[in-house]
């Protein structure tokens, strides 16, 4: 039998973030590496504490909306064996599921943004080069990694992850 570890990074987000999220800001380029750092270290620290129990995780489980190339890079670069299973939904069922979700900080940030976006637009205003919140959009994924199906039930695509783990642990 395995130990397993299971990581939220939504509890790496600080309340400053969840508050501009629900204003539909988005963090620049400095804050997201900031955060970044922040996570990974989050991550490394939760790891060697779980380690130093006798239950010595073999499988650490992070969710999080790996959203920017910069945060999935990042990762990558800070854990450089771990298996990556992401979900792949249609940004219309990420809005629902994440509306759904009872004080979750991303909630209002969609809807905001567009209200935003429509404002610059009538405005005649042009997005600076230097405006890092334009790199806040879900960017293709680039490397390889088992791909889940964002219809399908969450018990059956736990199942699925289960199913990767345990084959991922008797190799």
């Amino acid at each position: 039998m395995y130990h397993h570890l299971y990581l939220d990074l939504d509890v790496c987000v600080p309340q400053w973030m969840r508050d501009n999220f629900s204003k539909g800001m988005y963090p620049t380029l400095l804050q997201r590496a900031e955060f970044i750092s922040n996570a990974c270290d989050y991550v490394n620290e939760e790891i060697a504490s779980y380690s130093k129990t006798d239950n010595k995780p073999s499988v650490t489980i992070v969710s999080f909306s790996f959203v920017n190339t910069d945060l999935r890079t990042a990762f990558r670069s800070a854990f450089p064996h771990a298996k990556w299973i992401l979900v792949d939904t249609t940004k219309r069922m990420s809005e629902k599921r994440i509306s759904a979700r009872e004080g979750h900080f991303y909630k209002n940030a969609s809807q905001n943004n567009v209200e935003k976006d429509k404002d610059r637009e009538r405005m005649g205003d042009v997005m600076d080069e230097d405006d890092d919140n334009s790199e806040w959009e879900f960017k293709p994924v680039d490397f390889p990694h088992v791909v889940l199906n964002g219809s399908d039930s969450v018990e059956d695509n736990a199942k699925r992850i289960v199913d990767i783990i345990s084959h991922e642990i008797s190799l």
